[in-house]
């Protein structure tokens, strides 16, 4: 969720694996890659335009459980606003990219923090608590920024949704017009597809990818620096 998400999500597995010294093939942990591109868009449904994923989510997790899955990182922002509810019906641990961020920030000495996402994640408040919570001040897009993210994302012609990895100079250009006119210490990529957009931008701030953050911290536990509890 989305397909380039996931693929974006095991290739920074991987070199944070070989950044902490793995190298051949018995090395690695195993891990599955269920690419559940049939689930319902999530800010559609949390903006009462669409049906909810939580369905397929549950059938896609049982799938998971069936197969040995110990810990599940789910590689959309927006789809942890479902997860209570997942969690509930199957209960494979996930990584909380939220949560997970937040630490990060309060971690590294961040100041301040502001979020780029969808209409959804921004609505859903997940990344607001989890950073109001640790008492680091926090900025979301008003209206008019939203608009030129979602249409970086979204848009048919434009939006990264649509052209993949690749980038569009259009997208590109609204998402530095929302970036120029935040003040803060670090921003928040919480959209896998902004992740893709970060060598196209020219950012003075740092730029918090959740998806690395998760993946380092699902390192963590597999290598037994981190346990399921702290999660």
């Amino acid at each position: 969720m989305g397909t380039a998400a996931g693929l974006h999500f095991q290739q920074l597995f991987s070199r944070i694996c070989n950044e902490n010294g793995i190298r051949g093939d018995q090395d690695y942990p195993e891990w599955i890659y269920f690419n559940a591109s049939q689930a319902p868009d999530r800010s559609a449904a949390l903006l009462n335009r669409g049906p909810s994923p939580t369905p397929y989510l549950i059938s896609v997790m049982e799938t998971m459980q069936s197969a040995g899955v110990e810990i599940v990182v789910v590689v959309c922002n927006t789809a942890h606003a479902f997860q209570r509810e997942i969690t509930s019906q199957v209960a494979i641990p996930w990584i909380d990219l939220q949560r997970e961020t937040a630490r990060f920030v309060k971690s590294a000495g961040y100041h301040s923090a502001a979020l780029m996402a969808t209409e959804g994640t921004v609505l859903s408040g997940l990344f607001r608590d989890a950073v109001q919570s640790l008492g680091i001040p926090y900025y979301e897009p008003d209206s008019e920024m939203q608009e030129e993210i979602t249409a970086a994302i979204y848009d048919p012609q434009f939006g990264i949704k649509s052209t993949g990895t690749t980038v569009s100079d259009m997208a590109a250009a609204q998402l530095q017009s929302v970036i120029d006119r935040f003040d803060v210490d670090a921003i928040i990529a919480g959209c896998t597809e902004l992740s893709f957009a970060f060598s196209q931008l020219k950012i003075t701030v740092d730029w918090l990818d959740p998806v690395e953050i998760a993946a380092r911290t699902l390192f963590d536990i597999w290598h037994g620096h981190r346990s399921f509890q702290t999660l």
